[in-house]
């Protein structure tokens, strides 16, 4: 259960499906398989959720009334129908399964457990849910009930009391069961060790029940304390625990929710609260799966083993009139859960499944693409008609397509942007059909809200279509070369000086979950440790792709604008050694292990520049011709207008001309004031019509004036068709990062 949005601190929260969510705009929704992704933050250690969890929750279709016999037969339906096998574990109860929060409390002032609706307790329906090879979840949201404080009741094991951990009754967290305003704030502060012994005294309770699942309602940033307090409690128990959270959270707190729990909802309610006479259903619509689209790209930097996002319940199982879907939305559903890796937890009645329902739950390649846990990101945002994708480790790429129009339209995935250039063979994943071989792009036409979901695997003779890269090392200053400009497989890694042949030239493509190949321009080979072996001290050599651990890569930034680069076979980091031998050391902190990134665009190649923060293309307004025409962002129209080549113009910097008109990316009347959006001009040597690349992470770089030092911006995140495209101060906002994308 939960609500729309979260109330901050003294406001009481009420459910509304009309209440809209407000995100920010910093996430890079620019093609991962070409940007590649941070790797998230360190997630909770507590051995859950090293996927994302599946299973099922009670509140969208049992709500207010969960039973003990409702809650058993739904888990013995999962067992039944076969849901187990396909990775659904979880049974988890909701609210309102415990009496008031302001009148009834244990001898402890923790939650009572409603008699009426579990006359057994809570025990013996985990035990019945473990016996069915299922786990068992619970819910709670957090404080002290009222009535705990008004009892003052002891603090189970110590010599404390609830008025103890309490400083302010004026004020209540969000709860929204049994007895509105039935929860005060807990003072961590007030006595530290009372407030801790108290939430491990509830945890001890939930373990021996058997919990294996809690989820935390009604949490806001100002619940930061309580959810590291309950990560203490619950991993103290000695008893993996699973702690999930909810609802809408804060995208700036990421790393908070990531480092003290192992899911988090990213947007409001699913449930559409819209069906009539207390029924439950639909139990949603088109518009509340929708929304889903815009924020979860935002989020996605955030997932990893661990912890994963949480887009709420899957509402797959009761047919499209049960669901308030048609079939073609309700694959869109599950396609958008699947390759955003979050959470898949059933709230259908798994009593009354549709044997159709039940086939796509059952679709293993579709799960495997969750359970791998390699986030896709929109290619495009600015478009109804959409392509979102991640590379896998074995150099293919999963690709999904989505209709978001309101009419049928046809959706294409064009290779270049996806990081390769070249043919592939296509698979869809939902039909489990070969599709065959096709070269530059594939396409399908959609019905209105409909998808596919595809595997799209790069012929060999592929290309990348990523920016090239010298990979300067930051004690010697010297480049990461082959050996005699070698093409050969086995060909030794040396450093050496610039030569400004293509042997020197990299480009990274990353796996889909925070590692690269590095791969050299001219040879088409990797960066690899020969063997594989472990021994430090062993020469780099460059080898084919043969999708192995010892040619895959973590770049690591150091802070100083340089990065480790890190096997993921040893964990040992590139370095040079002497001048003369690139090698695989163990980490020692050393500048001659620490590389930096210098962007090398290729002369007279026509670049498509993607925002990192929208997928938007710079575009010249109108494609215009004129001088002093404005610069925007606009979805891909594979025209000239948005094309653009680099030429060096000396000390690092270029000249960025627009393949349309021939006229060159500048900042109007060298002015210094930030805001001004950025026009089209003949190229006149002057200091504001030339920038330099500035690394901005592995397949992203800053646009920076030589004029003012200000950079290339899209007007505050949009995410919008025309969003002008202005100078601004540097900032930390992928707004004002971008990719450059060859053909």
């Amino acid at each position: 259960m939960s609500v729309l949005p979260a109330s901050p601190p003294g406001r009481r929260a009420r459910r509304s499906s009309a209440l809209a969510v407000s995100v920010g705009l910093c996430a890079a929704l620019v093609p991962l398989a070409v940007v590649g992704g941070a790797a998230p933050a360190a997630a909770q250690d507590n051995g859950a959720a090293l996927t994302p969890p599946m299973g099922w929750s009670s509140w969208s279709s049992v709500r207010y009334n969960p039973t003990e016999a409702g809650i058993e037969a739904q888990a013995k339906a999962m067992h039944d129908n076969g849901l187990i096998p396909h990775g659904f574990t979880y049974v988890n109860v909701d609210d309102y399964y415990y009496l008031k929060t302001t009148t009834d409390v244990d001898a402890y002032g923790r939650w009572k457990i409603d008699p009426a609706k579990f006359p057994n307790g809570m025990k013996p329906v985990g035990d019945y849910v473990h016996g069915l090879g299922e786990k068992f979840g619970m819910y709670l949201t957090a404080g002290i009930p009222v009535a705990a404080y008004n009892q003052n009741t002891p603090i189970e094991g110590t010599a404390f009391h609830a008025r103890d951990i309490v400083s302010d009754t004026t004020k209540f967290e969000n709860n929204f069961g049994p007895g509105r305003n039935g929860m005060y704030y807990i003072d961590y502060a007030k006595n530290p060790a009372a407030a801790q012994a108290y939430l491990d005294s509830w945890a001890d309770l939930l373990a021996s029940w058997g919990v294996d699942y809690i989820k935390l309602d009604g949490v806001g940033t100002w619940n930061a304390p309580d959810v590291q307090h309950w990560s203490q409690a619950l991993n103290q128990t000695g008893r993996t625990i699973h702690l999930g959270l909810s609802l809408a959270l804060d995208v700036k707190s990421a790393a908070t929710w990531r480092q003290y729990s192992n899911s988090w909802r990213t947007d409001g309610d699913l449930e559409c609260y819209c069906g009539t006479n207390g029924s439950p259903y639909p139990l949603t619509k088109w518009d509340n799966v929708a929304k889903r689209f815009a924020g979860s790209p935002k989020w996605a930097a955030s997932n990893g083993p661990g912890g994963w996002n949480d887009l709420d319940s899957l509402e797959i199982g009761n047919g499209p009139a049960n669901a308030g879907l048609t079939r073609d939305e309700m694959q869109t559903h599950m396609t958008l859960w699947a390759v955003t890796n979050s959470s898949l937890l059933l709230g259908t009645d798994l009593t009354a499944m549709d044997p159709t329902d039940l086939a796509m739950l059952k679709n293993d390649e579709v799960i495997g693409v969750n359970q791998a846990g390699r986030t896709a990101r929109p290619v495009d945002q600015l478009t109804q008609q959409q392509t979102w994708v991640t590379p896998n480790p074995d150099g293919s790429y999963t690709v999904a397509l989505f209709n978001l129009g309101s009419s049928a339209a046809d959706v294409t995935a064009r290779f270049a942007d996806l990081g390769f250039s070249g043919s592939a063979t296509v698979r869809d994943l939902w039909t489990h059909t070969e599709l065959g071989s096709f070269s530059g792009s594939f396409g399908a036409g959609l019905n209105a809200h409909a998808s596919r979901l595809l595997k799209v695997t790069p012929a060999a003779s592929a290309t990348y279509t990523s920016v090239r890269y010298h990979l300067v090392n930051a004690a010697t200053g010297q480049y990461l070369d082959v050996s005699g400009g070698s093409t050969a497989d086995g060909a030794g890694l040396v450093p050496a000086g610039a030569n400004g042949a293509t042997d020197q030239q990299w480009q990274l493509a990353p796996t889909g979950d925070g590692y690269f190949r590095i791969d050299n321009v001219k040879s088409g080979r990797l960066v690899n440790i020969p063997g594989p072996t472990t021994v430090p001290g062993t020469q780099l050599i460059q080898y084919h792709d043969d999708h192995h651990g010892n040619s895959q890569w973590k770049l690591t930034p150091t802070g100083t604008g340089a990065y480790t680069v890190t096997s993921r076979y040893d964990g040992q980091n590139i370095a040079v050694s002497g001048g003369s031998v690139v090698q695989q050391t163990a980490a020692a902190g050393s500048t001659a292990q620490q590389w930096t990134l210098v962007p090398v665009p290729v002369a007279g190649v026509a670049y498509k520049l993607v925002n990192a923060n929208s997928g938007g293309r710079l575009d010249v307004g109108g494609a215009s011709t004129a001088n002093s025409a404005g610069l925007v962002q606009w979805q891909d129209n594979q025209a000239a207008d948005q094309q653009w080549t680099f030429t060096a113009q000396g000390g690092g910097s270029y000249s960025v001309t627009n393949v349309n008109s021939g006229k060159s990316l500048n900042v109007p009347g060298s002015t210094t004031a930030a805001g001004t959006q950025l026009v089209q001009w003949p190229y006149d040597g002057n200091a504001n019509s030339r920038w330099t690349l500035v690394d901005a992470g592995p397949n992203l770089v800053r646009l920076k004036s030589v004029s003012d030092g200000q950079l290339v911006d899209v007007d505050n995140g949009s995410l919008v068709n025309g969003g002008k495209v202005l100078q601004w101060p540097a900032g930390s906002g992928d707004n004002q990062k971008w990719s450059l994308v060859s053909p």
